[in-house]
């Protein structure tokens, strides 16, 4: 499955080609939920209205075949905060791509939708909390994934 990387990869080429705005910085958070593609961290750039991440995590610690198993993976993802609102910036709404599953020994990858509330806006260091909603095929139907994400943003 080569096409597993191909959706994070090119968010991150989106993610690198802001890079040239000037009022965007380099953050880095740690938690869960698909900002930390399940428990990991991120590297994010953000704006005053955005925040794009590149995360690497694991989706838990389960049982297999030959014992204990932590699948773990890479995602990408991109959130507006002035999409529902102007007045703060503090509503993040965006998409999501990366791990969203483990099964049949093999991490899935999948799309998702994401809203996050960043408790002191999104261009400041602090917490944030949300959920996202992700799905992938799986022989020839959709199959959902609820993420709840919490994490901490310096």
């Amino acid at each position: 499955m080569k096409y597993k990387l191909i959706i994070p990869l090119a968010l991150l080429a989106v993610i690198g080609s802001a890079a040239s705005f000037a009022d965007d910085e380099v953050s880095f958070g740690v938690g869960t939920g698909s900002l930390y593609s399940g428990l990991g961290i991120n590297a994010a750039l953000r704006g005053d209205s955005h925040i794009g991440y590149v995360a690497a995590g694991c989706l838990g610690v389960m049982s297999g075949s030959s014992g204990l198993v932590v699948p773990c993976g890479i995602g990408a993802g991109w959130l507006w905060t002035d999409l529902l609102t102007k007045a703060n910036n503090r509503h993040g709404i965006g998409l999501y791509a990366g791990p969203v599953e483990y099964q049949y020994n093999k991490t899935r990858y999948g799309l998702g939708f994401t809203y996050e509330y960043f408790l002191l806006g999104v261009n400041s260091k602090g917490w944030n909390f949300g959920t996202t909603l992700a799905t992938r095929r799986a022989n020839g139907k959709a199959r959902e994934t609820l993420f709840l994400n919490a994490g901490y943003q310096f």
